[in-house]
């Protein structure tokens, strides 16, 4: 295909650029099976015969070929082309293997952790063709330089894959991943074809599509933290930029600029960071996005939304709702322009967490297990006659196994008002998911949040981010009224008091709404009736609701 230049304002100069290319990477395999095919033919008889519906067996076919490609002494046209053919059945079993892990509790058990692991062997030993390339690439050889841009195009698509299967097992990015993404669009900057304009199949919709673009796209990607995102969100973002991406250009020399800047160091471990300001001096690896196309963009759909316009009119889709488009571009937004605040660095301390439900809460806030026989939480059996005995009448049967079941676990970090950022390095009691509600003790004050960022370090230590909700929390059992007046069993809640940030809510089990049903709240103290209105948060095993008292001011 004839490469056509893409437009761009003010394009960097060659001779502004000083880079290394990426170091070709070693034989994964010392005794490498023998390769099923000679040249691009016979592999596009082979490929069409792969088992795709068996994915251990295709998966093993693709990982053995793959590095016998690597050990042969094939020419790199060939390789490159026969690298194009087989990228089509690693997306296809990438699909297959994310269906295992992606977006999976943490941390994940054995097979999803070898779905994972898979996936990054798949992706990674495809990228080692374009490595192989490279030599050939850099002495000039008549073969690619008709295809160079596409080329590193296919590395940098490889090296955002990459990025999505870490961020689908919740996995930070090692420093070599950076590098290695960095050093393939340093050298389309030498070659002189950041921006020269390629296709690609597998981005139909994608606009604009370059080495620089497919660059920004994993840059971007990462930025948008998909730590704190659903699977179905990552997906959503991964899809948008595909037509957004190219708005950001990865500038080698300061521009006058008001607003934030997005500062990319092509020899740096990590992908972009967002600051107020690129000014002072900087090394000649460093470059300069300008998000400002790009968040007008975001903010004229999310007025649109507002106004009444669909998702599909807006080019986001027709698979996705207003409220999910909305929520996902305010995130967005917030990543891609908003830096965050310097605040002076707060010393570690120790947080205890526990999770398990609203009836984990319960016994954590309340301090007694939730029974539904009796709505103030206490056990009901044969000898409850006793519990006029003032020693005894607040026995907890149950309390021990809601010890076991639900242990406060040490963590470390910061825990602020609105928010706990904290670590764990180890094994975890617990397995945890996005908008899972959490118990949080700090110095023997006890409240409630829930889990909005999850990430593995490289250095296998779990991070959570928890946002913590204002009110204080105070126990209930209450008590679904019918129509006819009759009402169901008890159930655990947990009231959240006015605070000034927002009113009082209840937290209560998933599905627990319905819109004016009317509850019976139980308590040491009067009974109390309330009628829910409407649900403030629906999170993974809770649901946060706003209520108005029917004959009582809570």
């Amino acid at each position: 295909m004839q490469e056509t230049a893409v437009e761009q304002p003010d394009p960097p100069a060659a001779n502004e650029v000083v880079a290394e290319a990426p170091q070709e990477a070693p034989q994964e395999a010392p005794d490498p099976p023998e390769l099923a095919f000679t040249d691009a033919a016979s592999a596009t008889r082979w490929v069409k015969a792969l088992p795709l519906s068996n994915v251990a067996q295709a998966y093993q076919l693709l990982v053995e070929q793959l590095q016998a490609l690597t050990a042969s002494t094939m020419g790199p046209r060939d390789r490159a082309t026969i690298a194009e053919l087989i990228r089509e059945p690693v997306a296809h079993l990438h699909t297959e293997l994310a269906r295992r892990y992606a977006g999976k509790p943490q941390p994940l058990d054995e097979r999803e952790a070898e779905a994972a692991d898979q996936a990054v062997a798949l992706w990674q030993a495809l990228w080692i063709q374009y490595s192989v390339c490279l030599k050939p690439l850099l002495e000039g050889t008549t073969e690619l330089q008709g295809v160079k841009a596409k080329l590193l195009q296919r590395a940098l698509y490889v090296g955002k894959e990459l990025i999505i299967v870490h961020g689908y097992a919740r996995r930070v990015p090692s420093a070599e991943l950076w590098q290695e993404l960095h050093a393939y669009y340093r050298l389309a900057e030498m070659l002189d074809c950041a921006m020269v304009s390629v296709s690609d199949h597998l981005l139909p919709e994608a606009e604009g599509l370059s080495c620089y673009s497919m660059y920004s796209h994993a840059l971007l990607l990462a930025l948008s933290d998909p730590y704190a995102q659903t699977v179905r969100q990552i997906e959503l973002t991964d899809r948008w930029l595909g037509q957004w991406a190219r708005k950001v250009f990865p500038y080698a020399k300061q521009r006058e600029n008001e607003g934030p800047v997005i500062v990319i160091d092509l020899e740096g471990p990590h992908g972009a960071m967002l600051a107020a300001t690129g000014s002072g001096t900087h090394a000649a690896s460093v470059r300069f996005g300008y998000p400002a196309k790009l968040i007008t963009s975001v903010r004229r759909r999310l007025k649109r939304l507002a106004s009444g316009s669909q998702p599909s009119d807006l080019q986001l889709g027709d698979d996705v709702s207003t409220e999910a488009a909305t929520a996902l571009l305010k995130h967005l937004d917030q990543r891609w322009h908003h830096v965050p605040a310097a605040g002076r660095r707060k010393r570690s301390t120790a947080v205890e967490v526990t999770v398990g439900g609203i009836d984990a809460a319960y016994f954590r806030v309340g301090g007694k297990s939730f029974s539904r026989q009796d709505p103030l939480g206490r056990d009901t059996d044969p000898t409850r006659y006793l519990q006029t005995v003032g020693g005894i009448s607040d026995f907890d049967r149950r309390r021990e196994q809601a010890e076991r079941s639900w242990p406060w676990e040490k963590w470390y970090g910061v825990c602020e008002w609105r928010e706990a950022t904290i670590k764990h390095q180890g094994d975890s009691n617990y397995h945890w998911f996005l908008d899972q509600l959490v118990a949080v003790r700090e110095d023997s004050q006890t409240r409630l949040g829930f889990v909005s960022r999850i990430a593995i370090e490289t250095d296998g230590a779990l991070c959570l981010s928890i946002k913590l909700w204002p009110g204080d929390p105070k126990v209930f059992a209450v008590r679904l009224v019918n129509p006819n007046g009759s009402e169901e069993v008890p159930v655990a809640a947990v009231l959240l008091s006015d605070a000034p940030e927002e009113p009082a809510t209840l937290v209560m089990s998933p599905r627990a709404f319905a819109l004016n049903r009317v509850m019976r709240c139980e308590e040491p103290g009067p009974v109390q009736k309330l009628k829910l209105t409407h649900i403030v948060q629906r999170g993974g095993d809770f649901e946060r609701v706003a209520f108005e008292g029917v004959d009582a001011n809570f």
